[in-house]
């Protein structure tokens, strides 16, 4: 059984971290824990290093979406080490079916997220399915709060 209290910390952590994100409309955090409760990895939803994030892209979703690197994609690349067997906290949405891979793929065993809110999209709610669907056959252990 998991605490309570350190994944609630945890998840504020991923709170704050989705702040730094300079998306107007969508603001997204991951942190990795490794089993020491040690933080080896932090990400935001962003355009790539050296990559102009001005407002104007950001705006523009057909320039937005083909250049953000999500949250838990930057977690994983961020991460100072190995990130296999880590719990990964998200704010404010639970992974995508392409990050679910890159969890998955990174040997990361446990998933802390949000449940999905009435008003994301269907897309979203696609996805998401679909990342079900991976971590329970890859064992990804999945808690939403």
């Amino acid at each position: 059984m998991h605490n309570d209290k350190w994944s609630e910390r945890f998840t504020d952590v991923a709170r704050l971290v989705a702040s730094w994100s300079k998306d107007p409309s969508t603001q997204v955090g991951a942190v990795i824990v490794d089993t020491k409760r040690r933080v080896i990895g932090l990400g935001y939803n962003g355009f790539p290093r050296g990559v102009a994030d001005t407002p104007e892209r950001y705006a523009d979703r057909e320039q937005k979406y083909p250049r953000v690197v999500h949250a838990e994609a930057n977690a994983i690349l961020n991460a100072i080490g190995s990130v296999e067997g880590c719990t990964l906290y998200g704010w404010p949405l639970p992974p995508c079916a392409e990050c679910a891979k890159l969890i998955i793929q990174a040997g990361i065993t446990r998933v802390v997220s949000r449940h999905l809110g009435s008003g994301t999209t269907e897309k979203w709610h696609e996805s998401w399915a679909v990342a079900c669907d991976m971590f329970l056959e890859a064992g990804v252990e999945v808690e939403l709060r």
